[in-house]
């Protein structure tokens, strides 16, 4: 029998007539055989059923924790929603048979985008789309950097949100569409691998079963399905009894084999790669990381090109020597509170006085002196004036290092610890902060500090030390400074000398002077952030190579500005910490991760003792939100501006709280006027309209190329709509003239319409040419279709014996 399915086209003959073909015999109307019609029913069940989706949803959402276990951010709730939507989309997509699938590819990611962005906007953040947009913006104009402030983690959430749907996307569409549950399976796992390496202290071996059984029964259940797809073309006829028990069956096999394969797994060894594997990898590494950064020196020495080119610096150590990559730790570090959510601080924890041109050293770390717990401590140094700031510090992960570092705001007088002081021999300088035991997760401390309370032009009243006399001769801890604080490096090029002349020859003070080197050095019109960077050659110290390469990441910054000073004969030193973070409005507190890790320069002046200054290009100590970027500065700081004489001019660096400027959180991030944002939401918005017009003209053309159908399978097609709808839609294995006289016993009175219209529509797909119907036959066909289809409507319930 010959399908009633009707075609858009005729196949054309080569003569350009359709191909003839003969006329099927019908039954007549007093047939004693009536032919049973199967009716379908609607459902909204996909024909591979239900129980892929949900063990695809058990396979995604371990892959989604696995990510927020991976990265810790606020928020998540977000992913498990997108990821959802995404699952919905994907089967939607995938079921769809009239439009095509590239096009609605492309509506899905304008769709996923939207959904991630309105997710992020409303549901976690509760900000405008505005600030989202303008987010986005300033991350695709800085690289696709990332840093740590809330603005950032609200890209990032974008970022996650987006993947997330695309994760449950895809391998929705992958499973009902294209029906590669191995390619699902393999996108899955290598997520998983990648998210588990960056697990650290926790077992999640409950996600590994969970992602593991879930596919191998997803992928039985998709591979039966398949099978029995074939099996129904090839003409074997199945019922839902059937159906049901080969398909229980089958997946309790299939969950047999999980339940064996599992428990075997674990008797495997564990990161047992050879050695010679490892070795080769590490080999391969080496060789693209040494041919994409350039290093020539392993084309003429080709044994060198299997080295590591990039040995990282461990950046919380007692020493530290200045490399192409540092390594920091990943995630949230520690949690603090202040007292103030507009106001954050850079939290000390030791510092460095000798450098040899590539390497940090203190020298002022001879001395441990041991104090109880809420002892005074003695200060670091004189200080005329400065304001009380207790702050409580929560450990969330140890950032570890040579000593057990504790971490707080500047000059700590006191801690609700023991904690143990690095001093130099006369007990007047204070290198570093430990305690007897490391820092353990969940500890938690209070520390009272002193802020100093100097301001720009109470320090500008600070003469060059050059001028021994007045507030130099008087400080008492002059010698001091000139034994460990002016050290330089034996072989340094007389060009950072003379760049550092350059650059501060229009300053009267000192503190004019090292205002200087700090706005040259943090432009970032001329200088780079980066964390990764070529490695310092041996014969060029790391000052001299920042000035040539103009990139480097914060150690490289700090390490020029206190050389620079210290030759300008100013005393100076580096401090290693962290940046103020960002504040998270839910735990009403800072957050600090561990790429926040960060080096600074305190510079000495008499009677107001050691003040912050941050050259890097990126951060600045004007703004609580400055946080370090992940590979490209983000604007957290207004660039100086040029006054009539050609010197660079800015404002005094807010060295305090009580000295910073109390601006705006989100302006100090954006730094961009309402019309620059309007304008790239303006633009966003445009693009979602194009993509849209190209989605519709997509779809009109797709429309549009499909041939017009005769009138005879036109009406033919409306029968087949309208009778679907009360219940008799054609089955695939009817002809024509089976299927109408199945109706004409549902609907007696239609009968004879029904055989014209059979009649028309098979001499019209067909007869010869010289067959097709006439036109009145036609027009005849027109009179009498609306009391057909009116006749069908009003018997919606009446079902075919």
């Amino acid at each position: 029998m010959r399908s009633s399915l009707i075609e858009s086209r005729p196949a054309p003959y080569a003569n350009g007539y359709r191909r003839p073909q003969p006329v099927p015999n019908s039954p007549g109307p007093l047939s004693p055989l009536p032919v049973a019609v199967t009716r379908r029913r609607f459902s909204l069940a996909p024909a591979e059923g239900w129980l892929p989706l949900l063990l695809l949803a058990i396979a995604v959402y371990s892959v989604v924790y696995s990510v927020t276990a991976a990265i810790t951010i606020s928020h998540t709730n977000t992913l498990w929603l997108t990821t959802a939507l995404g699952l919905l989309c994907g089967l939607i997509v995938a079921k769809s048979r009239y439009f095509p699938q590239a096009v609605l590819h492309v509506g899905a990611c304008i769709l996923g985008y939207w959904l991630a962005l309105l997710a992020t906007s409303f549901l976690a953040y509760d900000v405008s789309l505005l600030t989202i947009l303008s987010s986005l913006r300033l991350v695709v104009a800085n690289g696709f950097a990332l840093t740590g402030t809330q603005e950032s983690a609200m890209v990032f959430l974008f970022y996650l949100s987006f993947l997330c749907f695309f994760l449950g996307y895809f391998g929705s569409w992958l499973i009902y569409r294209a029906h590669l549950p191995w390619l699902v399976a393999l996108v899955y796992t290598s997520i998983m691998l990648v998210n588990l390496n960056y697990i650290a202290k926790r077992d999640l071996s409950f996600l590994i079963v969970l992602l593991v059984g879930a596919l191998i029964l997803l992928i039985a259940r998709v591979q039966l399905a398949n099978q029995l797809t074939l099996w129904k073309n090839e003409g074997l006829y199945t019922d839902s009894i059937w159906l049901r028990s080969l398909t229980s069956r089958f997946l309790r096999i299939a969950a047999l084999f999980v339940l064996l394969i599992l428990p075997f797994s674990w008797l495997l060894p564990i990161a047992g790669e050879p050695a010679s594997g490892v070795v080769f990898w590490n080999n391969l590494d080496n060789a693209w990381v040494n041919i994409t950064h350039g290093n020539l020196s392993s084309l003429t020495n080709p044994g060198s090109l299997f080295t590591s080119f990039n040995p990282t610096t461990n950046f919380f150590s007692d020493q530290l020597t200045i490399t192409g990559a540092v390594n920091l730790p990943n995630g949230p570090v520690l949690s603090y509170v202040t007292g103030s959510s507009t106001q954050g601080e850079y939290l000390e924890g030791f510092t460095f006085d000798a450098f040899d041109g590539h390497t940090w050293t203190t020298k002022t770390a001879n001395i441990k002196q041991s104090y109880g717990a809420n002892a005074p401590l003695p200060p670091d140094s004189a200080t005329a004036s400065y304001n009380p700031l207790t702050t409580s510090i929560t450990i969330i992960q140890p950032p570890g290092g040579t000593q057990h570092y504790i971490f707080a705001p500047a000059q700590p007088s006191s801690f609700t610890v023991p904690v143990t002081l690095l001093t130099n021999s006369a007990g007047n300088f204070t290198s570093a902060w430990t305690q007897s035991t490391p820092l353990r997760q969940n500890e938690n401390y209070q520390v009272t500090s002193g802020i100093s309370a100097a301001s720009p032009s109470d320090l500008s009243t600070i003469p060059f030390p050059v001028d021994t006399s007045g507030s130099w001769q008087d400080d008492p801890n002059y010698q001091t400074l000139q034994q460990y604080f002016l050290q330089k490096p034996g072989d340094l090029s007389p060009e950072v000398l003379a760049t550092a002349q350059t650059w501060t020859s229009d300053a009267k003070t000192m503190f004019n002077a090292v205002v200087d080197l700090q706005n040259h050095l943090s432009d970032r019109t001329a200088f780079t952030y980066s964390v990764t960077n070529p490695p310092v050659p041996a014969n060029t110290d790391a000052v001299t190579w920042l000035l040539h390469t103009h990139r480097g990441y914060c150690t490289y910054y700090a390490t020029a500005m206190t050389i620079m000073a210290r030759l300008l004969g100013i005393p100076a030193r580096m401090v290693n910490g962290f940046s103020q973070g960002y504040y998270d409005t839910q735990q009403k507190a800072w957050i600090v991760n561990g790429s926040e890790a960060h080096s600074w320069v305190q510079v000495y002046f008499p009677s107001f003792g050691w003040i912050n200054f941050d050259p890097t290009p990126g951060f600045s100590l004007d703004h609580a939100t400055a946080s370090p970027p992940a590979s490209t500065p983000v604007a957290t700081k207004t660039p100086p501006t040029s006054s009539s004489n050609g010197h660079k001019q800015t404002s005094a660096p807010q060295l305090t709280p009580t000295t910073r400027q109390n601006n705006n959180t989100s302006s100090a991030f954006l730094g961009n006027s309402s019309a620059g944002q309007n304008l790239f939401l303006t633009i966003s918005l445009l693009i979602l309209l194009c993509s849209l017009i190209v989605l519709g003209l997509a779809i009109a053309r797709y429309r549009n190329s499909r041939a017009p159908l005769t009138p005879a399978a036109s009406f033919y097609a409306r029968l087949c709509r309208v009778a679907g709808l009360v219940g008799s839609p054609p089955a695939t294995w009817q002809t024509p003239y089976e299927y109408t006289f199945a109706l004409s016993k549902r609907f007696p009175q239609t009968a004879a319409t029904l055989r014209h219209l059979a009649d028309l529509f098979v001499r019209d797909r067909w007869a010869a040419p010289q067959q097709v119907p006439a036109q009145g036959e036609e027009q005849e066909l027109r009179r009498l279709w609306p009391s057909l289809r009116n006749t069908l409507l009003r018997s919606p319930f009446t079902r075919v014996r």
